[in-house]
């Protein structure tokens, strides 16, 4: 069994160590500049020059002995451009006594600033766009990586796995033909099985699962994509392990008066892996454009989550995403919850998000981030936050239009109240009278698009 894992695993740590190759090629570029270096300062000069002294009868005593002292001299100049956008009035003095024309050099050396200052933002916005595509090859190289590691103890598990199981199914008259098993790096297995039926037998999917259980020692379950039944023809199973707990969701939204969509969008996903992510984004503003930005964003995090991506990793790359577009940034927040089934833990990040809130049986916990959204910043800018879960814990997520519609004062003080009071063991209840309850306090008069994204844990 093992010999056809092998050459793929090998196959895969090549393409990561040509995905790590390219991404170093792209750290070795040259980094982004705050200030005109020398070059760019004298090109600047000649340009003035040109633009200024063209016939004077002291170029050449200006740009000859004196060019030390003017140089000089036109640096101050460009500092004071630089840190207040206007000359002083010593500087503005000083023109008129060493300059002929010095309405003509204040007008030249003020253009041509603004001309070097332009493309230096253009050249550092395009070295910030091949470093963001350089930290998405680098993350893909990680992941090929993390992939051909899950193969690496795989095939001595296959073969004690197949000859147990061959045994097992030859009584339902199911015949095994390949086994494969990959391992995660929490020590879990996803089992992949090539199956065919002899006589015609009509065998489901889940009767496989209780078969697998027994040689793996572990209760496996079918995954979302597995065939339902065995056949004659040969088809591919999947298995995971089955999890120890549930969560149920529940989701409430209310549009910004006047706006005919909502800026808030929100993603639900169980993932084969045993979690269940939730997330929310908020675009900034409120409107078509809006919902535009937190679209793209759910988007990428089903996109890069659903293929396997950490969730550091997924918002990373998000970030490089919206700092890639050729056309203006688009800024919009990031709350995420991955909530793990097997061992009732969640790991939060925010990105620009507001508050979420946290409640298990006797206490309330509030989780706030100080975070930039992303794009705003080179370098992905969010807080991650772990906790440990039980039976009954609610997960109470929102946009920042539902905190703004409480009390000045103690805004988040105020929602923890409002939480223990409106708790539900139905989720999506949950969410509707909390919507309820904020919605009244507006006067039914929403200010700003509102969201509220509950999640109820429950041992199975």
């Amino acid at each position: 069994m093992g010999g056809f894992v092998q050459p793929e695993r090998e196959q895969m740590e090549q393409y990561a160590e040509a995905f790590y190759g390219l991404a170093r090629l792209f750290e070795e570029m040259p980094c982004q500049k705050e200030r005109l270096d020398d070059g760019e300062l004298r090109t600047l000069f000649e340009d003035v020059r040109e633009r200024t002294c063209a016939g004077c009868q002291r170029d050449k005593a200006c740009w000859g002995e004196d060019s030390f002292k003017n140089c000089r001299a036109l640096y101050g100049l460009l500092r004071e451009l630089e840190m207040n956008g206007a000359f002083s009035d010593d500087q503005e003095s000083y023109l008129e006594e060493a300059c002929e024309r010095p309405r003509r050099l204040a007008l030249a050396l003020r253009m041509g600033y603004e001309e070097a200052r332009s493309n230096l933002l253009w050249s550092n916005r395009m070295l910030e766009q091949r470093r963001a595509a350089g930290e998405q090859i680098y993350q893909t190289a990680e992941l090929l990586k993390h992939t051909a590691e899950g193969f690496a103890d795989a095939p001595e598990r296959e073969f004690r796995i197949a000859r147990r199981l061959r045994r097992e199914l030859r009584f339902l008259s199911v015949e095994l033909d390949s086994v494969r098993v990959f391992l995660h790096e929490e020590g879990k297995q996803d089992i992949y099985l090539t199956l065919h039926g002899r006589k015609r037998a009509v065998v489901s999917a889940k009767t496989i699962a209780e078969a697998l259980s027994d040689c793996c020692g572990e209760k496996m379950r079918p995954a979302f994509n597995c065939s339902a039944a065995v056949s004659s023809a040969p088809l591919l199973f999947h298995f995971v392990p089955d999890t120890k707990y549930q969560l149920f969701c529940g989701i409430a939204r209310i549009t910004k008066s006047g706006e005919m969509v909502s800026g808030d969008n929100y993603a639900l996903l169980q993932k084969d892996t045993g979690k269940v992510l939730m997330s929310l984004a908020d675009g900034m503003g409120s409107g078509t454009e809006a919902n535009r930005e937190s679209e793209k964003v759910i988007e990428l995090l089903e996109q890069f989550l659903g293929a396997g991506f950490p969730q550091e990793t997924a918002v990373r790359m998000i970030n490089s995403c919206m700092l890639l577009q050729n056309s203006s940034r688009i800024y919009s927040t990031i709350d995420l919850c991955m909530v793990d089934l097997y061992n009732a833990t969640c790991d939060m990040i925010k990105s620009g998000a507001a508050a979420s809130f946290i409640r298990k049986t006797r206490e309330i916990e509030v989780l706030r981030s100080n975070a930039f959204p992303t794009g705003v910043m080179q370098q992905s800018d969010y807080e991650s936050m772990h906790r440990r879960l039980e039976a009954g814990t609610s997960i109470v997520m929102m946009t920042d239009g539902v905190l703004d519609a409480l009390p000045e004062d103690n805004r988040e003080q105020a929602m923890a109240e409002l939480i223990v009071k409106t708790m539900s063991r139905n989720a999506q209840e949950y969410a509707r009278r909390l919507m309820e309850r904020v919605y009244l306090m507006q006067k039914l008069q929403a200010r700003d698009d509102m969201t509220i994204l509950i999640g109820n844990l429950w041992e199975k």
